[in-house]
Order: structure tokens, then sequence, then C-alpha cells
């Protein structure tokens, strides 16, 4: 009888242990918010918003071949990008086009950057300057993390890196 909770306490000690990673989710959500100037325009010329998310981490010895040209492990080959209503809203990344191969390579978290821009439907320029996403995964994934957006014109704060 004292097996099993033994047994679930070590099942549970483990998968503790192991990074969130390995479980298979690499994904969390955000939020775009816009000021009001950057809603009036977005919405006037029917624009969207694209989320741009890439992952990487830091090369542990004897994975540095396989850094890139700035000595990060690049976990996407390719950026996810999720479309986002022109008048701001949720968005959900999901992680999935990071190559979990890679996770081998990294000597501490994985980390995520997340940037924010205009879908360049109605203009071939971005239109907006927004807070962005740089640090690490565990980090972002904790809460919804809101991303505020101006226009690039507009007169605003400095933009916030988070989390």
């Amino acid at each position: 009888m004292r097996l099993v909770p033994i047994a679930t306490a070590t099942t549970m000690l483990l998968a503790c242990s192991l990074p969130a990673m390995a479980q298979g989710d690499m994904g969390f959500d955000l939020k775009v918010t816009l000021s009001k100037k950057a809603a009036a325009k977005l919405a006037a010329e029917k624009e969207g918003i694209v989320a741009f998310a890439s992952y990487y981490g830091d090369p542990k010895r004897g994975a540095e071949k396989h850094a890139d040209e700035i000595g990060q492990i690049d976990l996407t080959p390719q950026d996810e990008e999720v479309e986002i209503s022109g008048s701001g809203g949720h968005a959900r990344i999901s992680g999935a086009k990071v190559d979990t191969k890679r996770l081998d390579w990294l000597a501490g978290p994985a980390k995520v950057n997340v940037n924010i821009a205009s879908a360049r439907k109605s203009s071939s320029d971005n239109l907006l300057d927004c807070d962005f996403i740089d640090g690490a995964l565990a980090d972002v994934r904790k809460a919804p993390i809101t991303l505020h957006c101006f226009l690039i014109e507009e007169e605003h704060p400095d933009t916030e890196m988070k989390p």
C-alpha cells in the first residue's frame, strides 16, 4: 500500500524537475493594446496586426558548433507568425515551430523574442512601434503579457522590453 504514494511522489518529483519544454508545451498568451491614434489609423486603413515569435537559448559546452552568428542556438528555423485583429486583443503563440531536438543543445532556459508589427495590408511599411518580449520562456509563460503599440510617427513613451 505504501508503494503507490511513494511511486506517485517520485513521478511528480521527476515531472517537476523536467523543463516545461520536455513536456511539449512551448506556448504562451499575450495581449496587444493600441493607442487611440493607432486604433483609429488601423481601423481606417482596415489594417491588421502580426506577432512574430522566435525561440533561442545559450549553447552548452560542446554545442557551440550549432550556434548562430551571434553565439545563440536558434530553436525556430522560421518565426511563428500570429495574426491579430487590427483593433488589438489576445494572441496565442503555440511554440509549434520549435525544433525540440535543439533543446538538448541549451545551457540554461529556452528564451523567446516577440515583436509586433502592422500586417502590411494597406501599406508596405510597418505602422506600429510596440513593446516587445525578450526573455526566459518560463517567465513569459507565468501570465499573459500586455504589449502596447503606438503609431511610429506618434509622440509616445519609449517601448518596453518585457517581461
